[in-house]
């Protein structure tokens, strides 16, 4: 009888332990998300106000981000790789286009998709280009710039991780 007990409330404790370990781990992706909210704020200001992303800013967030990745288990490793494979292929592109598209860009789409991996990351810089394209179309039919004109594309990464954010 008393063995009974006491296999019954081992039991009891490892599913205390499960759910306590899986707490954890989601408090981990909240401060993941919680970084790349800070993050992206910190380079849409640099990229308003000097049109430049500081190398320094994207290489601590990126430590910041390879730190909390073992803490947690909602995304796979692999799903967070390809994630900074998306920002990897906008800087070749960066560099196919000779700079039109700044390599910066891909340097924070890299460290968000190590954050928020594959999906999320595609999804984040999808709705952050379809905005800067319908403001660009603004600005070309209010005459405001011509096509050569060039906008800072983070404050719409920051708008679109912001909408992303919000939980519906």
């Amino acid at each position: 009888m008393n063995s009974l007990i006491i296999e019954k409330n081992m039991m009891l404790d490892k599913r205390k332990d499960k759910k306590t370990d899986r707490r954890g781990r989601e408090m981990w992706e909240y401060i993941i998300r919680i970084l790349i909210g800070l993050f992206l704020v910190i380079v849409t200001i640099q990229d308003i106000k000097w049109k430049k992303i500081r190398v320094g800013i994207v290489f601590i967030a990126g430590i910041c981000m390879c730190i909390c990745i073992p803490f947690c288990s909602v995304l796979s490793v692999m799903s967070r790789m390809l994630g900074l494979s998306l920002g990897l292929g906008l800087m070749l592109l960066s560099k196919a286009t000779g700079g039109k598209i700044g390599i910066g860009d891909g340097l924070v789409l890299a460290v968000t998709g190590i954050g928020l991996g594959i999906w999320a990351n595609i999804e984040l810089f999808a709705l952050a280009l379809a905005m800067a394209a319908v403001f660009s179309i603004g600005l070309l039919v209010l005459r405001r710039a011509d096509r050569k004109k060039a906008i800072p594309f983070m404050p719409f990464l920051l708008v679109a991780y912001l909408l992303l954010s919000i939980p519906i």
